[in-house]
């Protein structure tokens, strides 16, 4: 069952839930893509942003971070929603920022993630991606997201924080120093 992978705190989302801490802009309303427990977008609901959505494709993370969300005080500021990646044509939630976290569990979700991806940066919205160096299929989602734009020919993965004004950032996940503290 998916439902494992969906109930484990990656390194990625550790990292992702710190930098949003640090740089997120509290005006912004956030969706996390295939969020699992969702650190990440109970984090931003936390410390203020304005809403946030937290989607999966499986159901069962979904009731995780809804009851989270609920013993925090955090249901006036989070939702979550059914969100399937590969899907190309379901309705997508809207936000300023949309945010992965080591997502990219076969080659037809990271397809799916670069061709969403492109579609956020067209509608002048803020995608972070977070993902560690091992993952498999980091490299099928940066070589779509390339053939689909060519503005982003030379978009890399880097591990230092662009600053809000970049649209696109692909953080590079090094786990010997995300802090679990």
């Amino acid at each position: 069952s998916n439902d494992f992978l969906a109930t484990q705190v990656w390194p990625s989302a550790r990292f992702a839930a710190s930098t949003l801490e640090q740089h997120l802009d509290l005006s912004w309303s956030v969706c996390e893509l295939g969020c699992g427990p969702g650190l990440p977008s109970l984090t931003a609901a936390k410390i203020g942003s304005r809403h946030v959505i937290a989607t999966d494709v499986h159901p069962f993370p979904l009731e995780l971070v809804k009851a989270a969300a609920k013993s925090q005080e955090l249901s006036d500021r989070l939702s979550t929603q059914l969100v399937d990646l590969t899907n190309l044509d379901q309705p997508w939630p809207v936000a300023d920022l949309y945010i992965m976290s080591d997502v990219f569990e076969s080659a037809s979700i990271a397809e799916g993630a670069a061709v969403h991806t492109q579609r956020a940066l067209e509608a002048g919205k803020r995608v972070w991606v977070f993902c560690q160096s091992d993952r498999a299929q980091r490299a099928a989602y940066l070589e779509a997201l390339r053939q689909s734009n060519h503005d982003l020919h030379s978009l890399n993965w880097s591990s230092q924080f662009p600053g809000k004004s970049q649209q696109i950032w692909l953080c590079d996940v090094d786990e010997t120093l995300v802090s679990y503290g």
